[in-house]
């Protein structure tokens, strides 16, 4: 059983996880007054004791804690064996977005070159040698290893701070893959490594052959020498930077949507008003075009409703057609309703002034519901000032589905026209209670998700 009181979450066993040991007797059971000491310490809601039931002989505390990049669970249970004998490692990770936003900042090929040169020039040979030839070739080979250095850290540096994609959360994994294409970035990330490697290689080489240099002129010579191949192999593979600042661009630019917060998602066909829509329910302010595909990627905004804040995403445009015939373009909108907690807004244009046929809508629209009917959902029939005409013109067909949908839109649909201001207001109250479900159904699945990683951590 499992209870929740001021923010922590408070694990209920009808007796104590103990294991029983052959030296050691059972731990006594916490009396009440020392279990209100101890909540009380904790600093918890008053009254939460009389909600334990009968026969809790214990209660153990446990908080999330929030870094950067993950969350975990401190849990103040002594640790348990494992079934092969290892302590198990009950602090958990989750997958997190807003990886993007913690990528390095990466340094142009050309700035990373000038300061690795200007910074090994000032290199000066080990202090006390007074052998002139001796002097020379430590000065040289300390220049060329710090040449190096200074242009294979940041290599580095890259490498090991840009995110691997398989610790992404799955949405930010189908960002890369639809952005960039399938194993860009992998190969990216790879030949900048192998750049690292051959500059170290030919670093390494070349100081060397400096460091053995017999008299003075020679060291100059190999010194010079040596800059000169690793200048030469720094600017050969130097486009390879080249690649990754755009990548660093592209996905720092990203927006970041916060899984726990209830996010709104617009979903239609393309031109049907979606942009609109997020014009008017939030801080977001896309681009507004008669053309289909206006949106291009996947654009945030925020509406604060009773001091509480949301997420609302406008989404590109769904033509009607198969998922494996679909662009990538297409492929984000999908990637946003497989892989995020959002409450669907779908947009229907019934004046057909979008582009896009009845027919087709229906067909994308009942393609859409059935795949992800599972989601908290709200219809909106868009442009409705341009509808009378159109709705006492098509009787003929009215006793069919898409007859009946093309008239009336769903079940449940809301009309709106942003132009003429008609159902705005409704439109506003009902998102309000949609997404106030959706922060519901947010904590609901928080708390099992808990709940089933406990489960998963306590010995059988």
């Amino acid at each position: 059983m499992r209870a929740v009181a001021g923010g922590r979450g408070f694990l209920l066993h009808p007796r104590p996880p103990w294991r029983a040991h052959a030296s050691s007797p059972p731990p006594p059971a916490a009396t009440a007054t020392a279990l209100a000491r101890r909540l009380h310490r904790r600093r918890l809601r008053e009254g939460i004791l009389s909600t334990l039931e009968q026969g809790v002989s214990t209660v153990h505390l446990c908080r999330w804690v929030h870094s950067a990049t993950r969350g975990v669970t401190l849990d103040d249970r002594s640790q348990p064996e494992s079934v092969n004998g290892a302590t198990s490692d009950l602090v958990q990770k989750q997958e997190k977005v807003g990886a993007f936003q913690r990528i390095p900042m990466v340094m142009p090929a050309t700035d990373i070159l000038m300061s690795a040169q200007r910074k090994s020039r000032n290199i000066p040979p080990t202090k006390g040698i007074a052998n002139i030839a001796k002097r020379e070739r430590n000065k040289g080979a300390k220049q060329l290893d710090a040449l190096m250095k200074e242009i294979s850290v940041p290599l580095r540096t890259y490498t090991e701070n840009f995110p691997k994609r398989r610790d992404l959360h799955p949405y930010e994994r189908s960002l890369i893959e639809l952005t960039f294409g399938e194993g860009y970035y992998e190969k990216v990330i790879g030949r900048v490594d192998a750049l690292r490697k051959k500059i170290n290689s030919v670093g390494k080489q070349h100081a060397s052959v400096c460091s053995k240099s017999l008299t003075k002129r020679e060291a100059e010579e190999r010194l010079s020498e040596g800059r000169k191949k690793l200048e030469e192999a720094f600017e050969h593979g130097k486009w390879v930077i080249d690649d990754l600042v755009n990548i660093a661009k592209t996905l720092r630019s990203m927006p970041v949507v916060d899984p726990h917060i209830p996010t709104l998602c617009l979903v239609g066909s393309p031109n049907v008003g979606k942009s609109s829509l997020v014009r008017i329910l939030s801080s977001g302010k896309p681009e507004v075009c008669s053309y289909p595909f206006t949106t291009r990627g996947i654009l945030m905004g925020h509406i604060v409703s009773n001091h509480e804040r949301f997420q609302v995403t406008d989404t590109p445009g769904l033509l009607t057609r198969d998922d494996d015939e679909r662009n990538n373009i297409e492929r984000l909108t999908l990637a946003v309703l497989s892989h995020l907690p959002i409450a669907v807004l779908y947009v229907h244009d019934l004046s057909e002034d979008c582009g896009t046929s009845v027919a087709d809508q229906y067909i994308t629209y009942k393609h859409i519901k059935e795949r992800f009917g599972d989601r908290l959902w709200l219809d909106v029939i868009s442009k409705s000032d341009l509808l009378g005409n159109n709705m006492s013109s098509e009787s003929d067909d009215s006793d069919d589905e898409i007859g009946r949908y093309r008239r009336f839109g769903p079940e449940g649909a809301i009309r709106v026209s942003v132009q003429g201001q008609v159902g705005v207001k409704e439109l506003k109250e009902k998102v309000h209670q949609l997404l106030t479900s959706q922060m519901a159904r947010i904590k609901v699945d928080t708390i099992n998700n808990e709940i089933q990683r406990t489960d998963d951590n306590v010995p059988q």
